[in-house]
């Protein structure tokens, strides 16, 4: 990091304060201004802020290491449905069945789900217990895996990074809300974009790694922090056909029933979808204008994580190069 690094990070966040400082007019009018952006938000906006909370540094490198260390067959753990499946429920039916309750939060679905009964109270309270949480093992997860990847360039403790990020992050969230979140987002997802487009144009033309037969070693995590080497050809590396058995050491063992992990993680994805996704995702087709939007939310936040598939393929093989 140079000067000019820490001088374009400063810049940055100043700048998603100041605009998160503005943005809190538009919010704070009254609660649905706040909480659904008074239902005024674009489809384009809402579609790539979806985009943006999507591509998360952890889940990106997770899926980077699993093709790293599976080789082309690693997509099928990403490709299993996960959100773009549960985004295809939505774009058909749940996203404008979602924008047609009227509702305002996740727990207000389950009243219009169930009724204001005993048993929607019941099914309220417990979307509300769960959601708070998912909320706080997921932000704690991230400003993790955030803090140390960030504390790496910034050189400070990644304990200062995470806390660092967390802050600037609450200040424009609680000040501005769903306003300051989707707009932030925005300007996130233009720069997500741009990366992606930079790491697979670098990987095509540097990546040069040698005919099929060639030999490469790529690694897995063990359980306590230690790498464990793979032996195999650049042929074997680009195999598309998913296995159904695997010989993984370490934590990557969790994958050695391939077919059957896959299985899961697509029904699960399916299941998810047909009830109707989880709080962020919802919140932003409550947020719509009408129907219509909610559905062409869906498309385009389908079309950009697709850039995501790329991204984490050409961060893989610029590993695999510099490590040869």
């Amino acid at each position: 990091m140079t000067t000019l690094d820490f001088i374009i990070v400063g810049f940055y966040m100043l700048l998603i304060m100041v605009a998160g400082y503005f943005l809190q007019r538009k919010s704070t009018k009254d609660i649905d201004s706040y909480f659904l952006g008074n239902n005024k938000l674009p489809w384009w906006v809402l579609g790539a802020s979806g985009m943006a909370a999507n591509v998360d540094i952890s889940g990106t490198m997770i899926n980077t290491a699993l093709i790293y260390a599976l080789g082309v067959a690693g997509f099928y753990v990403e490709l299993r449905g996960g959100v773009v499946l549960i985004l295809a429920f939505l774009m058909v039916f749940m996203g404008k069945w979602n924008r047609r309750s009227g509702v305002m939060t996740l727990a207000e679905w389950m009243y219009f789900r169930f009724g204001k009964t005993r048993q929607g109270d019941l099914a309220r309270l417990i979307s509300a217990i769960a959601s708070i949480i998912l909320t706080v093992a997921l932000i704690s997860y991230f400003a993790i895996a955030s803090g140390k990847f960030a504390s790496e360039f910034l050189n400070i403790d990644w304990r200062l990074a995470a806390s660092i990020m967390i802050a600037i992050a609450a200040s424009y969230t609680v000040a501005s809300g769903l306003y300051a979140v989707v707009w932030m987002d925005l300007f996130q997802g233009i720069f997500i974009l741009g990366v992606a487009l930079y790491i697979v144009v670098k990987a095509m033309i540097t990546a040069d790694i040698g005919a099929d037969d060639t030999t490469i070693i790529t690694s897995m995590p063990g359980f306590n922090g230690e790498a464990h080497p793979i032996k195999t050809t650049y042929r074997e590396w680009t195999n598309f056909l998913p296995p159904m058995n695997l010989d993984n050491p370490g934590q990557y063992g969790i994958y050695n029933l391939f077919g059957v992990a896959v299985g899961f993680y697509f029904l699960k994805a399916v299941l998810e979808g047909l009830g109707g996704g989880n709080s962020y995702m919802a919140q932003r087709y409550f947020a719509a204008k009408d129907e219509r939007e909610a559905g062409l939310t869906s498309l385009l936040w389908t079309i950009l994580l697709m850039f995501r598939w790329p991204l984490t393929a050409g961060l893989a093989l610029l590993g695999i190069y510099y490590g040869i």
